[in-house]
């Protein structure tokens, strides 16, 4: 099925009119038209042409229906095997549907919607199959959740899978396909009884109740046993008690318990005795060694008195005598300090009058210079003025010049083409050659035919003087050639008009001539751009600038040289006199800062010499007094010795009281340990025979051997639903790995139609085929995998477009043409990638009708094909 011509009446924004387009070809054919033109309209008439019921009125035909309201129409020219048809629908007014061939009518209404359904093949193509692209759309399935896009998915799928199983054949029926599905459906109904998703036990199941079963057996068992276990453990505490309170109730050892008791209480009172003789002795020694420290104090606060008041005379000496001679030098220095100052204002008023010489002196010579440049800009603005009017000139004489390069091609070009017609034209001509050997001539028209060779493209009759009349017919068809070969001449008049020129000499001479304007243009530009980078009014403004800067040049001006050499030694010698007197300044400062030390020196050692010899009284009474303290100190180191003597000896024989409180403590808690043990013994004696009172009647053991061999027979009953599970999943797994094992040879041809497609935009690129939805799943890219879903809203289109052309590839294989429909498809690709796709179109339009809608007029030139063009009448 290839599509001839497309006619739509009444639809959309056709309200009123019918659009036509005409003359679709058989490999790419591109709408390209602005938004809003109507590109859509065409797509969604198509679809509902092929698959929307005339006496359909769902919102898709009323989407059709224009605002102002209307029966929409839809036709479509069909190539068929064969022959042509014209298939017609109107909708929801006196709706309708016509099959015409050859102007008769061979179906209409449900007739003709069921000549559609057989000549679609249960709906291969369209959206809901697999070779239409509605615009926006960028998988292979519709997105959306409603009723109808679940019918479209599902009819895709049995598109998809009635295609590979005619290309496939028998793998289909044996191990691809229904078949094996029922079985594998078989196989998941059983295990789905028994286990979930994850293998665990369903609820509700038979092994899921056999697993509860024994797991309350297990619990019950469990329980049962801990219960025998503190039985066993009962039994045994009980013996262990009763040995433990023998042994305490044995009266020899309640004997020796408190003779220990009584020994312990003995040793801590003789101990804590001791301790309070040692306390005695030790506070002795601490009032003896607190005496003999403050004689020792107060005879080394004294002496250290005596030494400040002779250090501070010393200090009071000294500051004395060097504040004098700080004195004595401040008074020598302020002399040379004036007169270091006077000479530096004296140099520093002959250095400004120098300065104002030379001042001067530079702008007589900076007002030369502005007249040197005055001048030199003058010169330039004069050779501006003479290139710009050149530039004006030899534009005009460009602006003459109509060819350009472009245009020139484009006439070489449509030469080329009008010799290959007329080459075609002589190759299928006849040749007649005249040769004359008297004065009689051929002729032919009225006129006579010259010597030579002469070409005959169609019948022609020629008069042969004193014969006849004769007829040469060469009996090709060479209609199609000769119109070839004028519509070729009339473009190379159209391109050579374009040109401006008569034929393609003059048009590249005038080429030439325009290249060589263009070249002096470019080079006078830039000989301006030099001499006035900022244009000709900044060139006059600086020439005036300068002019006015120069003024009345005065010759009276001194040398700036000779000033410039007179302030320099001026500068200098200002220079040494200012450091002279900065170093006076110095050397006076410095002086004072060390008078002003000095002084302040002074004053601190007069300070200090009044404390210390205010604090340290009349140095014969103080000199008294430390004689009187070192004769006491001696009688108080004797008594401390004694004391220290006393206290060591008492130390030395002192028994451990720490040791005998412990001790008496340990004797204590064995007593009351030993008491708290045979109470506590007795009391789990009673409770123990209590318990095992108890348990011995409940019957622990016989339950729990019932218990185990109920709990034996569940597992034994879970084991084997456990082991169906297994089983399945085994069995499962294998029809699983058949399917695999086949799906390579189901998908072979599929794939075999997608690799080159899909190498021409990712080389070295494969392709994973879901074998459920038959679609691609998996793209694998330099060894890394990913999921479809995860890719990028462009490469996920390129895959889906590629994945449609294969199909489309596959159903040419298997007999049905079916043209391949992309409405504002490649939308999300790059300029690389849509070039690719571009090429991989024209790889499938070899031998397979496409036609591409699109309001990209700029991406889409690179695409190339057939231009359709919309026509639009008034009904």
């Amino acid at each position: 099925m290839k599509i001839r011509a497309l006619h739509l009446t009444n639809v959309r924004r056709f309200a009123g009119h019918t659009a036509r387009i005409e003359g679709i070809g058989d490999g790419i054919t591109v709408l390209c038209e602005p938004n809003e033109f109507g590109k859509s309209t065409f797509f969604d008439a198509i679809h509902a042409l092929f698959f929307e019921r005339h006496r359909a009125t769902r919102a898709a035909i009323k989407a059709l229906q224009p605002h102002v309201g209307g029966a929409p129409e839809v036709a479509v020219d069909l190539d068929l095997p064969n022959g042509r048809y014209r298939v017609e629908k109107r909708w929801l007014t006196r709706a309708s549907a016509r099959v015409i061939r050859d102007g008769r009518t061979v179906a209409q209404d449900d007739e003709a919607e069921a000549w559609i359904d057989r000549m679609l093949g249960a709906g291969l193509s369209g959206p809901s199959g697999l070779l239409w692209v509605r615009q926006g759309l960028l998988g292979l399935e519709p997105e959306g959740s409603s009723a109808s896009d679940k019918s479209d998915r599902e009819r895709a799928l049995s598109a998809r899978r009635d295609l590979l199983s005619s290309v496939a054949g028998e793998i289909e029926m044996m191990t691809g396909g229904r078949r094996l599905d029922a079985v594998v459906a078989k196989v998941g109904d059983a295990l789905g009884r028994l286990a979930t998703a994850t293998g665990r036990p369903k609820a509700g199941g038979e092994w899921a109740r056999a697993e509860a079963e024994a797991d309350a057996l297990r619990a019950e068992e469990a329980d049962l046993a801990a219960k025998a276990a503190r039985l066993s453990d009962d039994l045994s505490r009980r013996g262990e008690a009763q040995r433990q309170l023998a042994v305490l109730d044995d009266p020899g050892e309640e004997q020796r318990r408190v003779e220990v008791l009584a020994a312990a209480r003995a040793a801590l009172a003789e101990a804590e005795a001791h301790a309070d003789r040692l306390g005695a002795a030790q506070r002795t020694l601490a009032l003896a060694r607190a005496t003999d420290d403050n004689a020792r104090a107060e005879i080394e606060r004294l002496e250290t008195l005596s030494d400040r008041a002779a250090r501070a005379a010393q200090a009071l000496a000294a500051a004395t005598e060097d504040a004098t001679r700080h004195d004595a030098r401040m008074a020598s220095l302020s002399p040379a300090d004036r007169d270091a100052t006077a000479a530096l204002r004296d140099t520093e008023a002959r250095t400004r009058a120098l300065r104002d010489r030379l001042g001067l002196a530079q702008r007589a010579r900076l007002a030369r210079a502005a007249q040197d440049r005055a001048e030199q800009l003058a010169r330039s603005l004069a050779e501006a003025e003479r290139l710009r009017a050149d530039i004006e000139a030899q534009r005009a004489r460009r602006g003459l010049l109509l060819v350009t390069p472009q245009a020139l091609a484009a006439a070489e070009q449509a030469s080329d083409e009008l010799n290959r017609a007329e080459a075609r034209l002589a190759a299928q001509s006849v040749s007649l050659s005249l040769a004359y050997t008297g004065a009689a001539r051929v002729r032919a028209g009225g006129a006579d035919l010259p010597e030579g060779l002469h070409h005959l493209t169609g019948p022609r009759d020629f008069d042969l003087p004193g014969i006849g009349t004769m007829r040469i017919d060469p009996g090709t068809q060479t209609g199609g050639d000769r119109t070839q070969r004028d519509r070729a001449a009339a473009a190379l008049a159209q391109r050579l008009s374009a040109c401006g020129a008569e034929d393609l000499g003059q048009a590249r001479a005038r080429l030439v001539e325009a290249q060589r304007l263009d070249d002096g243009l470019r080079s006078a530009q830039a000989l301006l751009a030099q001499l006035a980078p900022d244009g000709l009014d900044a060139l006059r403004q600086a020439h005036a600038q300068a002019a006015a800067e120069a003024g009345a040049v005065s010759d009276e001006a001194e040398d700036p040289a000779t000033l410039e050499a007179r302030l320099a030694a001026a500068v200098t010698a200002e220079d040494e006199a200012r450091a002279a007197a900065a170093e006076a300044q110095a050397a006076l400062r410095a002086a004072s800062e060390a008078r002003a030390g000095a002084t302040a020196t002074l004053a601190a050692a007069r300070r200090a010499h009044d404390a210390a010899a205010a604090e340290a009284g009349d140095p014969a009474a103080l000199t008294a007094r430390l004689r009187e303290l070192r004769d006491a100190r001696t009688g108080h180191q004797s008594r401390l010795s004694d004391a220290q003597a006393d206290c060591a000896r008492l130390e030395r024989a002192a028994p451990d009281l720490d040791m005998a409180r412990a001790a008496l403590s340990r004797a204590q808690s064995v007593a009351a340990q030993a008491k708290a043990q045979r109470d506590r013994l007795r009391e789990d004696l009673a409770m123990l025979n209590g318990s095992i009172g108890t348990q011995a009647k409940e019957g622990i053991e016989e339950r729990l051997d019932e218990v185990r061999g109920r709990l034996a027979d569940a597992e034994a009953r879970a084991a084997r639903y456990a082991a169906e599970v297994r089983s399945l999943t085994r069995l499962r797994q294998a029809l699983d790995e058949a399917r695999r094992q086949a799906r390579d040879a189901y998908l072979r041809p599929v794939m075999r139609e997608l690799q080159p497609l899909l190498s021409v935009i990712h080389p070295g690129a494969t392709l994973e085929i879901d074998d459920q939805t038959l679609l691609p799943a998996v793209l694998t890219r330099h060894g890394q995998a990913e999921a479809l879903d995860i890719l990028s809203g462009g490469t996920r289109e390129q895959v889906a477009i590629l994945t449609r052309l294969a199909f489309a590839r596959l159903f040419a294989r298997a007999g049905t043409q079916v043209p391949v429909i992309l409405d504002d498809a490649l939308v999300h690709s790059d300029d690389d990638r849509i070039e690719a796709m571009f090429t991989a179109l024209h790889r499938v339009a070899q031998d397979q009708q496409i036609l591409v809608l699109t309001c990209r007029q700029r991406a889409f030139a690179a695409l190339g094909g057939e231009r359709a063009r919309v026509s639009i009448e008034t009904v």
